[in-house]
């Protein structure tokens, strides 16, 4: 399963659904594919979610499932690696590479 995260981080409850969906996931050693494509890379900045338990489930993800970001959407919003939070390890992934793991899934959702 795809876990497309379109949602920025002033939708938290929206993205939030998302990230405990993943840790629900992993619970049940099924990894997800997590992606992060148009406003939903914000949450990838430092300090998106200061303050709040999705830092935390964030981290998680990154550490067990892995965590991929449309690189056309990064540079779109002028981000950098400099600019993403050193706790997630963020996979940049081009439009093809996009297009190829959702190929491989048997679903998608989108927050």
């Amino acid at each position: 399963m795809m876990i497309v995260m379109k949602s920025g981080p002033g939708a938290i409850a929206r993205v939030g659904e998302g990230l405990r969906l993943s840790a629900a996931m992993i619970g049940y050693d099924w990894l997800p594919v997590i992606v992060f494509i148009g406003e939903g890379v914000e949450c990838l900045r430092e300090g998106a979610f200061d303050g709040s338990e999705m830092v935390d489930y964030l981290k998680a993800a990154s550490d067990l499932a892995g965590i991929h970001a449309l690189s056309g959407s990064l540079e779109a919003r002028g981000i950098f690696p400099d600019d993403l939070d050193e706790t997630i390890e963020v996979n940049p992934l081009d439009i093809d590479g996009l297009a190829s793991m959702m190929a491989e899934c048997d679903s998608v959702v989108t927050y």
